[in-house]
């Protein structure tokens, strides 16, 4: 059934909507006007025969009738449309018309704005003024206390209250003479503001204790008369608090700030790769140890990097502003030199000595850092020496009647098990308590193997400055030595590195270029992943060909191969024989025979 068809067989429904007080338009699906009512006619202007001409909504308003369409389609209402009309503006209501389920047109009343609306407006707007001057009274940090011309208070905020420990909500109606009278304030602004009719500012110590900074304004309205007095309650005690936490947070932001520098620089630095968690937390306690002078002790194996780890500690530190780091292995000096290297030594104090003497390097890392590489190798009666110099930071020179202080951080490591040389009684328990302030254990490279592809990186392009190339690794070569376990650590990892960038004759490294042992050690890898699926016995026959490969390509010959394997010819033989006999390697078959001799 159409839209139209509903209005012209309901005459009843057509009677109510032309008695209503707003204008009201129905049209169908297709845009038609269907029905105009008295009321929009008159608003709008439109002659009494309009629903006869069959006039169509975009003749009324094109983007009404945009609207509309909308309206249609997704069923969704307007509210508030501003119309504009010939006569007066209107505002228009416009929703879908559904009949059985089924939008079969729109409908739109609109009525006009009279003089109420403006009242309205008026009365909102000063709605929204009252409450933004409330919430800028109460949001004020500052106490806000308000009288009227004559002294009587008539307004405060809950800071008021906060500052002065009073309930000022009682003083609300009262005059400040009173007030001040009854001794709830030692003296008013208020009364002051009053008689001078200016601006004055006094300072009042609370019950509560603060001190206070009071300001009383007058206000006057247009004629000259002093209708208000505007109080404001500043708090020195807590703008002196802050004033101090402000200066403290400058100094704060200033040691974050240089604190933020060094670590920049720091993660820019070549020295550490931080990938691993166990190396991300050892970095983070170098970060704080690096702020202090307690000593650190190292622990690990050989070529780990703790002498990486002991310059990012001094670099870190402010003694990298005021000396200088200095190193020694205490495993490379002989026992009757060692002393003489820490501790220096005057002319004539032994034989061979330099006739000006010579400073230790205990006297040279002054104001600075010494780092003692493998300090276990270090002589029992030296240790005993150290300990003493650690007592007061004193030392004397061989050969010298005068002692020195020296204000000197000392870091030390040993690729040593501690707790086994002091039950050995190989190292002062003593000493070592006193060195082992800060422990830092240095994980092996096996153990963070995900550092590993960025070492390589990072190996390959400092030696690629160093020895003016551009070599690349192949894909294949990266992969080896990813897989590779580096006992050696770090220090094996970075001659690896140097050497195949030396010795590689392309630009590109590829895997020939690497040295047996890493070729080896992934073809073992490979090996061992190939041996899952077979039988024990069949497992141990493939590993048993390939050591006697292995031996016999190492040592040249089957008599040699033999004498390393410690087993007797003739069996290494057999076996060499069986294993080229079920390759179907026939062509070493034949030079067997000379690998017997």
């Amino acid at each position: 059934m159409q839209i139209t068809s509903l209005f012209h067989a309901d005459s009843f429904f057509k009677a109510v909507l032309d008695s209503v007080q707003f204008g009201v338009i129905v049209a169908g699906s297709d845009g038609y006007l269907v029905y105009v009512n008295d009321l929009a006619r008159t608003l709008l202007g439109f002659n009494t025969d309009i629903i006869d001409r069959k006039v169509h909504f975009a003749e009324i308003d094109c983007s009404a009738w945009l609207d509309i369409q909308r309206i249609i389609k997704t069923g969704e209402p307007q509210i508030g449309v501003p119309v504009m009309s010939y006569s007066k503006p209107l505002v228009a209501n416009r929703s879908p018309i559904v009949y059985n389920g089924e939008i079969v047109g729109a409908i739109s009343v609109f009525h006009q704005l009279d003089h109420y609306e403006n009242i309205s407006e008026y009365l909102q707007k000063y709605k929204i003024l009252t409450g933004q001057l409330e919430a800028i009274i109460e949001s004020s940090y500052d106490g806000i206390f308000v009288t009227d011309g004559d002294g009587v208070g008539i307004r405060s905020n809950a800071a008021y209250d906060r500052i002065t420990g009073m309930n000022s909500s009682e003083f609300m109606g009262r005059n400040m003479l009173e007030l001040e009278k009854e001794g709830h304030i030692s003296e008013s602004v208020t009364l002051k503001v009053l008689k001078s009719r200016k601006t004055e500012t006094i300072s009042q110590r609370t019950r509560t204790g603060r001190e206070t900074l009071v300001t009383g304004n007058p206000v006057f309205n247009d004629k000259g008369d002093l209708t208000m007095v505007l109080t404001n309650l500043r708090d020195m005690t807590d703008l002196n608090k802050m004033s101090s936490e402000l200066e403290q947070s400058k100094e704060m932001t200033s040691e974050y700030k240089r604190r933020l520098q060094e670590l920049q620089r720091a993660s820019l630095s070549d020295n550490f790769v931080a990938v691993s968690g166990a190396m991300r937390d050892l970095y983070q306690k170098v970060i704080r140890i690096s702020g202090t002078d307690a000593p650190v002790f190292m622990h690990g194996e050989t070529g780990v990097g703790k002498e990486l780890v002991a310059e990012e500690i001094h670099q870190l530190s402010d003694r990298s502003k005021t000396g200088v780091l200095v190193k020694i292995n205490c495993a490379s000096i002989p026992e009757t030199l060692i002393e003489s290297e820490l501790f220096g030594y005057t002319d004539g104090a032994f034989t061979g000595a330099k006739r000006s003497g010579k400073p230790g390097l205990l006297e040279v890392a002054d104001n600075g850092t010494l780092f003692l590489d493998e300090i276990n190798s270090m002589p029992l009666v030296l240790q005993a020496k150290l300990l003493r110099f650690l007592q007061n930071f004193e030392i004397r020179r061989l050969g010298s009647t005068t002692s020195k202080v020296v204000n000197v951080r000392l870091i030390c490591a040993s690729n040593q098990d501690m707790n086994k040389l002091i039950f050995n009684r190989e190292f002062r328990s003593d000493l070592f308590y006193r060195l082992n302030v800060v422990p830092l254990h240095i994980p092996p490279l096996r153990e963070r193997h995900e550092a590993i592809p960025y070492l390589i990186q990072l190996f390959l392009k400092r030696f690629n400055q160093k020895h003016s190339s551009k070599k690349t690794l192949s894909k294949s070569c990266r992969e080896a030595l990813e897989r590779y376990s580096w006992p050696g650590n770090i220090r094996e990892l970075a001659n690896m590195i140097e050497r195949i960038v030396i010795l590689s004759p392309g630009d590109c490294i590829t895997d020939e270029d690497l040295p047996s042992e890493i070729v080896n050690y992934n073809s073992m890898m490979n090996s061992e992943t190939d041996l899952c699926g077979l039988s024990l016995r069949e497992q141990l026959q493939l590993i048993e060909a390939k050591i006697v490969s292995e031996a016999v390509e190492k040592y040249g010959n089957i008599r040699r191969a033999a004498k390393h394997l410690k087993v007797n010819q003739s069996t290494l033989y057999r076996k060499l024989y069986k294993k080229c006999s079920e390759e179907g390697s026939f062509a070493n078959l034949r030079n067997i025979a000379n690998l017997r001799n």
